[in-house]
């Protein structure tokens, strides 16, 4: 899985996690790893599946809510894996910015394992605000420093990211 946008390790964490390869709790309880237990350490209410610790844990919910929110829209009624990381669920942007909407979903995917995995070996807490405060300030370093869009400005990207316009390659400043 590749977008050029966004560094490589995060394509192949979309790749694993479309093929269930990423270490949620039912796996490795399968592999016959002794845990406390298999549910989700983020809510506690369900067993975690790589399908819930990505998209249906009430966690990871509300921040997929924040970043269709932020992009305009809705979260999708039958959210799942592939719903998510195909970039399928923001048909109607224009070509280029396909692409970006893509990265966004895929990072974001990156940021709810990074922190889901920071809670458990850390004890870290976060709040949903601060996670996708980081997918924003993220993305938009990936993305200008990674394409052509160089000119992108940080207001247009944190208010109005469906409107970006072409490629040019003026300067801006960073958020």
């Amino acid at each position: 899985m590749k977008n050029n946008y966004i560094p490589q390790k995060i394509g192949i964490f979309v790749w694993r996690t479309l093929r269930g390869r990423i270490p949620v709790r039912v796996e490795l309880d399968r592999r016959g790893i002794d845990l406390d237990s298999i549910l989700c350490p983020m809510c506690n209410d369900y067993i975690e599946t790589v399908e819930h610790a990505i998209i249906s844990c009430k966690v990871a919910k509300d921040i997929w809510k924040a970043i269709y929110n932020w992009w305009g829209s809705n979260p999708p009624d039958n959210a799942s894996l592939s719903n998510h990381f195909s970039g399928s669920g923001r048909d109607n942007l224009p070509g280029g910015n396909k692409k970006i909407w893509q990265a966004v979903e895929w990072v974001s995917g990156y940021f709810i394992w990074k922190k889901r995995n920071q809670k458990i070996f850390r004890n870290d807490s976060w709040a949903s605000s601060k996670v996708v405060s980081e997918i924003q300030v993220k993305t938009f370093e990936w993305i200008t420093n990674r394409s052509r869009r160089k000119s992108l400005e940080w207001i247009q990207w944190l208010t109005n990211p469906i409107n970006l316009g072409s490629p040019r390659t003026n300067n801006r400043e960073p958020g």
